[in-house]
């Protein structure tokens, strides 16, 4: 299954960037995400595997997960032994190919894009435990462990932004089996 997310706005480098700073480009994503269970092959497969394990029949998977009181929704999950390859193009401000100096620092905004792209760890429970929304969160990953390929490029931005260090991120994904295939879990390929 390929597709394409997209997302405009500042990423910080990861020594920079605080778990709000993540949050909030992950929350980003989350309707994309949402979208994409809305479609062919995942709609069909969406009431069965959006729940809560302890939720379903043991024949079945389930791949919500909470961190406090925030419920998560990854697409990408080690119950389905899935797995993804990520292609990333930036596009800012600054010169193509310019990873280090003013906004450069690539590795570390891949970072923070990476974090952003998964579930928070159990180790940052505690910041989503006075979370309001009953809303579930849909996300990309469960964690960052099941990027099996990942590729970077970065381009000139044509247009004008909010701020210089603003980007554009369009992100590639390209979701398959780790063992089992999709049809054993109901997703064609």
């Amino acid at each position: 299954m390929n597709f394409r997310l997209l997302y405009e706005g500042p990423i910080a480098p990861r020594k920079r960037a605080t778990l709000q700073d993540i949050h909030a480009i992950r929350k980003s994503f989350d309707p994309q995400v949402r979208e994409l269970w809305r479609h062919l092959p995942l709609r069909s497969e969406s009431e069965k595997v959006l729940r809560h394990q302890h939720e379903i029949p043991a024949n079945q998977i389930g791949i919500l997960e909470t961190r406090g009181t925030t419920v998560f929704a990854p697409l990408v999950t080690k119950r389905l032994d899935l797995m993804c390859e990520l292609e990333i193009t930036f596009l800012r401000r600054q010169s193509p190919g310019q990873l280090i100096g003013e906004g450069g620092d690539i590795d570390n905004r891949i970072k923070t894009l990476l974090d952003a792209l998964s579930m928070p760890p159990l180790a940052q429970q505690k910041h989503f435990e006075d979370a309001t929304s009953s809303e579930v969160t849909h996300c990309l990953l469960q964690d960052d462990s099941l990027v099996t390929k990942l590729s970077v490029e970065t381009d000139r931005l044509l247009r004008p932004t909010e701020g210089e260090r603003d980007l554009v991120a369009i992100i590639r994904a390209r979701v398959s089996a780790s063992r089992l295939t999709f049809a054993n879990i109901g997703i064609a390929n």
